[in-house]
């Protein structure tokens, strides 16, 4: 565990802190993807000072690890470092402070989601599955595939003569204006009938 007794710090004085802790406390998987096997213990060096009744604690912390490339597959061994660890703890007086969880985090939280062996590495094959880091395969000397005619029907032509534009609309009529009633004119009185004698 990564403790700090906070009565052995003297004010105005940082106190230091160095060592290393299991790396077991990371929980690391062999059987993550990419695979994570801790290969040495957590590595630490921590400066800690008294603000008051609080504790600001800095420094550094690094963990060495085998993994796999993500191009070619081959054995890493790298280190998942952090080299600017800062943790604030308040009203902690005259207390003993754990930091191994703050540690662990920062360590886990510093892990890349894929490692390479090297910038360069140039995978392996993708017909063969030969690492071509370490030499070419017969893939290589295989002729290339002829470019397929471009004067042959493709199944994509039928799409391209589809019309999906929307279509035309008729132009919507006019409602006809509504007319004012005609003024009636008076009806006219039959004319009277004469009467033949």
């Amino acid at each position: 565990m990564i403790k700090i007794n906070t009565s052995h710090i003297l004010p105005d004085v940082p106190y230091l802190l160095e060592g290393t802790e299991s790396s077991d406390v990371l929980g690391l998987s062999p059987d993550a993807i990419p695979p994570l096997v801790p290969a040495g213990d957590i590595t630490y060096r921590l400066s800690a000072v008294m603000a008051g009744a609080d504790l600001v604690v800095t420094g550094s912390a690094s963990v060495p690890i085998l993994t796999s490339c993500a191009r070619c597959l081959d054995d890493v061994r790298t280190v998942i470092a952090v080299r600017d660890l800062c943790f604030h703890f308040e009203k902690v007086r005259d207390l003993e402070v754990d930091l191994t969880d703050d540690v662990r985090e920062e360590l886990l939280l510093a892990i890349p989601s894929c490692f390479y062996c090297s910038p360069d590495c140039k995978g392996v094959c993708p017909s063969c599955g030969v690492n071509l880091n370490h030499g070419s395969c017969a893939c290589a000397s295989r002729p290339a595939e002829p470019e397929p005619d471009s004067a042959a029907p493709s199944p994509w032509d039928q799409l391209d003569a589809l019309n999906l534009s929307a279509p035309k609309k008729a132009p919507a009529k006019k409602p006809a204006a509504k007319q004012s009633p005609a003024k009636k004119a008076p009806a006219k009185k039959p004319a009277a009938k004469k009467s033949s004698r």
